[in-house]
């Protein structure tokens, strides 16, 4: 009687359950990588920074996984182009990044001069989406981000009205932190990491109050924000449980 052969490349069971269990695996601790350009080239920045060295202490993120476009513009479409143009050392560009976004205000145009067109904000926004940005935008200011840590607010204010607010409820909170905070300085690197810290256990109840502002397009949301979104990505990071089916 010939001698059966065994079927070549077909594993057995064990085999084949070792080696999904392995492919789940080694998703699992896949690291992500996010590439973000800002409009502001300190306070935001060091916010995100402040997120994001946690990741990479817990080893969620690699240093290079992080990625902060190099600041050209001050102005939405501007701030795409600097996050098109970008090109790390190596060589990669922020199309081959897994989370791309930019950080943008409304920032309306003033009599004394400074901020921006309604029209630079919404053709950033839709540009985005054509390239497959995501957008972290606020109205008027990043700084309205803050002020939900504290209250829900629906109606109109501007950004010297939040910068005022916000200095007073942190001063009331931490005098001996905040004595010397003025709108001079709240922005400045020192500044935006103590109130990181200061607000971080007050972060649900800002991602709460800035979901209650999304009801209606973008231009005509003020105040509101979607910078609560790229936080709750960031953070999602250290919890990275994702899972390829095998088939």
């Amino acid at each position: 009687m010939a001698r059966i052969k065994k079927a070549s490349g077909i594993k057995k069971n064990s085999e084949q359950d070792e080696t999904d269990f392995q492919r789940i695996a080694e998703n699992k601790n896949k690291i992500q990588d996010i590439i973000i350009a800002c409009e502001d080239k300190v306070s935001a920045p060091t916010y995100f920074k402040m997120i994001v060295s946690k990741l990479i202490q817990n080893r969620a993120i690699t240093q290079d996984s992080f990625v902060i476009a190099t600041p050209h513009n001050t102005h939405p479409t501007g701030v795409l182009a600097d996050l098109v143009n970008h090109q790390c050392d190596n060589g990669k560009t922020y199309q081959e990044f897994e989370h791309k976004w930019i950080v943008i205000d409304r920032d309306k145009e003033r009599v004394n001069g400074g901020g921006h067109t309604k029209e630079d904000f919404n053709n950033a926004i839709k540009d985005a989406e054509k390239l497959e940005v995501d957008v972290a935008y606020a109205i008027d200011s990043f700084e309205i981000w803050y002020l939900l840590h504290f209250d829900y607010r629906d109606t109109a204010i501007s950004r010297d009205d939040i910068l005022d607010t916000i200095i007073k409820k942190l001063k009331a909170i931490n005098l001996s932190k905040f004595d010397k905070l003025n709108k001079k300085n709240i922005k400045n690197k020192e500044n935006t990491k103590l109130i990181f810290v200061e607000l971080l256990g007050m972060q649900e109840t800002a991602i709460k109050n800035a979901e209650r502002l999304l009801e209606s397009s973008p231009e005509n949301n003020d105040p509101s924000t979607t910078v609560h979104k790229l936080v709750e990505l960031l953070n999602g990071l250290d919890k990275n449980t994702e899972q390829t089916t095998i088939k």
